[in-house]
């Protein structure tokens, strides 16, 4: 035993030694592309991650105060008739006891709170107007009254009344709000609704504030400046008056419990977001928001959760799985380019080798003596090129993030494949197996042998198969782990492997027919470059190589076209015009933008809530009105689908209107009628639509009616009439509220910037330009097309590497048959025209397979990719060919294919012809 191990590794050491530096310069080269794949391998992942932590992070900023953890109570019973001068600080106290218990994820992400305690709104008279007013505490647990959150600019911060009467509560106002209403330091007003007894309020002093950007602010935008009142109301505008600590127990005092709110604000912090917390997060509110009693204080009160945290995290976890999907998809592309590549390499390494391997075979040395000395070689240099490719990573981007598996395949193949090739090379040449003398019985041997290989190629077929059909239904983005499966993510990879069994199929048959086609013709090239493509086709791992990197190639290419068209199709789809203005809004305000220059539409819109259809129906139905024609007019000049009567919907004397199915069925089977706010009008349902547009104004405007607020738009609901504003607003005799206006026009930018809403009034405006710089240039978005285009490139170096090393080995055959043809007056022209010819179908079969599958890949998955979440709307993705990358795939290659044609020209030129005619080939 220990003899033959002894001869098995003997002088392996020295033997590897010699070897490694006859061939150093294809070493390097190996050692070179098992470096850069590994380093690709863990800085893709890393650089992913990063890019999604900021995606993260930027989504919530965005959110802004809206995503915040809100805590809505009722005021506190209180027993004692007295003022409570620790008001203030026991409101702080219990913010930050709140705070402490949230749950550990809510906890991480927020910071400390601020709160306010407010009065509901109620008509007063101020003046010669009526305006919607409340009575307003602001605080922090640090600063508690506002202190440095105002700087008061006339009179004096609000107190208790100087001469301890009851009945009055201090206040201060802001600039903006005195100079609308005219109330001045010493004015008074009173105050109605839920109060103990009658309650007045003066006004002390008028403050600015520090920072109106500030947390504090937020949902307080009465305070700071007057908001319109609803239009059905008779109010002038709604106003809001600040209380301090001081004069806070005064407002305890003087309102009843049930006329209070308290709501604790718990800020959200975008920086300490990450993409691995969102899913705790979410869980996290999702827990809290149905048992709030988790956060219940000492006093019984249970508060009402609210944030649209959860909405944007889980927009932001169907983007992480996006990406995941197409990083996955690329990892396994970039890992099994690199492992071919470097697998061709160890061929042509065994190939220069074969005299000597086929020598130390005759001479007695084993099939495992020639392993083990190959392996003595491979090991050493694989384990030193992964460590270089690991510490460049490293070097890079600190971290332990990185496709390892990947990494270790790679350097697997790398170690093995010189091993492996050396083995069979041998084993082949002198196997000591005996064909039989019969024929008969030798092609039945050789049959099976065939009927083996038939049995792997169809075995390699039906799982790539089976991989898209998986692909299709289960898709790469719906993953309980988080993680994409192995077997879908090499989709690809597997397709382009079963295209390339195809291919070496089907090509000699071609190859040889179009080399009788040229035998009859004049010519040597066609004839000699056929023949010889026709034994280099059937080498299967150079056109396996070449067709899994143009497949990716092609295929990043096209998602990257795909996602970039799909994200303009968003911001059609997502702002809906040029322009989108979502807020509290007036019919005023939407004839002002109808007036302006280069505006050609203008559509007002309002969400009215659920309305019961019909006198005595159960059913209730979401109605939506909007100046119909000219939304109609702006989303057909987007490209966006108008439905079939909404143009004509104002016209008639009835209110027609278009129901999705549910709504129109139920429609048939009863009177239909509904309330608008004061008035119940007869509507006639005239279509069907399948797809009412949202009113984003919805969820921040004012809610409609006093009679009865509107209700968020619920995507899944179906139950909706979709009415004309004007046609509408006439039934019901006087102007509806307005939540969102589209405007559309080369002015329409120009028209919503004059107008100023989103500085006088808070309301939202969104550009559609605007919209889609911000979501291709954000972090998480431009990271994923950046790393579309360099795994792209980099697969691309992979195919010139892989044409490189196929042309090299293939070059001894080739050179014995042009060496021959020189002695007969072969020209130097006419032998590139020979190489270029015998390489060439190997080449074009490659770019055609790789370009299939790189188009199809995107055409047959785009759902399954999740490139929705990555465009940014539902359905806004649809696959987009591009000529470009299939002629860049092509141009890399016949650019390479030349190059290599070239450059073995300029070695062979070297060659002495009368060596040649003395030793007879080379």
């Amino acid at each position: 035993m220990g003899w033959s191990v002894r001869a098995t590794g003997a002088a392996a050491f020295l033997v590897a030694r010699r070897r490694a530096r006859q061939d150093a310069g294809l070493l390097a080269l190996a050692a070179a592309l098992l470096a850069v794949t590994v380093l690709l391998s863990l800085v893709v992942p890393r650089l992913t991650s990063d890019a999604a932590d900021d995606g993260v992070r930027d989504a919530v900023s965005h959110a802004g105060p809206d995503a915040d953890l809100s805590a809505e109570l009722g005021a506190a019973p209180r027993s004692a008739d007295g003022r409570d001068e620790d008001a203030a600080q026991l409101e702080a106290n219990a913010a930050a006891d709140m705070w402490h218990a949230l749950p550990a994820p809510l906890h991480a992400v927020t910071t400390e709170p601020v709160t306010a305690t407010a009065t509901r709104t109620t008509p007063t008279a101020i003046g010669a107007a009526d305006y919607g007013t409340r009575l307003v505490h602001v605080g922090t647990t640090r600063t508690g009254d506002g202190a440095g959150l105002v700087t008061w600019v006339a009179g004096t911060a609000p107190g208790a009344p100087a001469d301890g009467t009851t009945g009055v509560v201090e206040v201060g106002v802001s600039q903006a709000v005195a100079a609308r209403t005219g109330l001045a330091v010493g004015d008074r007003f009173h105050v109605a609704g839920t109060t103990k007894g009658t309650l007045a309020a003066e006004v002390t002093g008028v403050f600015a504030p520090t920072d109106a950007a500030a947390r504090v602010w937020a949902d307080q935008g009465d305070l700071l400046a007057p908001l319109p009142a609803v239009p059905s109301s008779a109010l002038d505008a709604r106003v809001a008056f600040l209380v301090t600590d001081d004069s806070l127990p005064d407002l305890l005092l003087g309102v009843q419990a049930r006329g209070l709110v308290t709501t604790y604000r718990f800020p959200v912090v975008a920086d300490r977001f990450d993409a691995p917390s969102t899913a705790a997060v979410e869980a996290a509110l999702a827990r809290l928001s149905a048992t709030p009693s988790a956060l219940a204080g000492n006093d019984g009160r249970t508060p009402t959760i609210r944030s649209t945290l959860e909405p944007v995290l889980h927009a932001v976890d169907g983007r992480l799985a996006a990406s995941r999907a197409q990083v996955s998809l690329l990892l396994v592309g970039l890992a099994a380019a690199g492992a071919l590549a470097l697998v061709l390499a160890a061929r042509l390494l065994v190939l220069r080798r074969e005299p000597l391997l086929l020598a130390e075979r005759a001479r007695g040395a084993s099939v495992a003596s020639v392993a083990v000395r190959a392996l003595v070689e491979s090991v050493p240099l694989a384990v030193l090129a992964a460590a270089v490719g690991a510490a460049g990573a490293q070097a890079l981007l600190p971290g332990a993030d990185g496709s390892w598996t990947g990494a270790a395949l790679v350097v697997l193949a790398a170690a093995l494949a010189p091993a492996v090739w050396s083995a069979l090379l041998v084993r082949r040449a002198w196997s000591g197996q005996r064909l039989p003398a019969n024929r008969a019985d030798r092609e039945r041997l050789l049959g099976r042998r065939r009927s083996r290989r038939v049995v792997v190629e169809l075995a390699l077929v039906a799982v790539a198969a089976a991989a898209l059909v998986s692909v299709r239904s289960r898709g790469l983005t719906q993953t309980r782990t988080g993680a994409v499966d192995p077997l879908l993510a090499a989709t690809p990879v597997l397709l382009a492997a079963a295209a390339t069994v195809v291919a070496v199929r089907l090509l000699p048959p071609v190859l040889r027919g179009m080399s009788r086609t040229a035998a009859r013709r004049r010519g040597l090239v066609p004839v000699v470059a056929t023949a010889r493509a026709a034994r280099t086709a059937g080498t299967a791992v150079p056109l396996l190589t070449l067709t899994v990197s143009l497949a990716l190639v092609v295929f990043c290419a096209t998602t990257a076209v795909t996602v970039r068209g799909g994200q303009a199709r968003a911001a059609d789809l997502t702002v809906g015009a040029q322009v989108r203005l979502d807020g509290d809004l007036t019919p005023a305000d939407v004839a002002a933008l109808r007036a302006a220059p280069g505006v050609t539409a203008v559509a007002g819109a309002v969400e009215l809530g659920k309305r019961t259809l019909g006198q005595d129906a159960a059913l209730a139905v979401r109605l939506v009105a909007v100046d119909a024609a000219d939304l109609a007019r702006a989303r057909a000049a987007h490209g966006l689908p108008v439905p079939d009567g909404l143009a004509t919907l104002g016209e008639g004397d009835t209110v027609r209107v278009l129901a999705t199915p549910r709504a129109a069925a139920a429609a048939a089977l009863v009177e239909p009628q509904v309330r608008v706010t004061e008035k119940v009008v007869q509507v006639d349902v005239v279509g069907t639509v399948a797809d009412v547009p949202l009113v984003p104004g919805a969820a921040t405007a004012s809610r409609g009616a006093p009679t009865e607020p509107t209700t968020p738009v619920d995507p899944d609901d179906d139950l909706t009439l979709l009415a004309d504003w004007g046609r509408l607003a006439a039934a019901e005799g006087e102007p509806l509220a307005i939540q969102t206006i589209w405007v559309d026009g080369p002015g329409a930018a120009a028209a919503a910037e004059a107008a100023g809403l989103d500085r006088s009034r808070g309301v939202t405006v969104t550009e559609r330009d605007s919209w889609l710089t911000e979501w291709r240039t954000s972090s998480f978005n431009a990271g994923l097309l950046a790393l579309l285009v360099a795994t792209g490139l980099a697969l691309a170096g992979y195919a010139v590497v892989a044409l490189a090393l196929t042309v090299v080995g293939t070059a001894r055959e080739r050179a014995r048959t042009v060496s021959a043809l020189r002695t007969q007056g072969l020209d130097a022209r006419t032998a590139r025209a020979l190489t270029f010819g015998e390489l060439a179908p190997l080449a074009v079969t490659a770019v055609l397979a790789g370009c299939v599958i790189g188009v199809g890949m995107p055409w047959v998955l785009t759902g399954a990719l999740g490139l929705d979440a990555l465009a940014g709307a539902p359905g806004a993705a649809r696959l987009r060919v591009d000529w470009l990358p299939v002629a860049g795939a092509a141009l890399v290659v016949l650019v390479a294919l030349v190059v290599a044609v070239l450059v073995e020209s300029a070695v062979r030129r070297r060659d002495r012809l009368g060596e040649v005619l003395r030793v007879g080939e080379r």
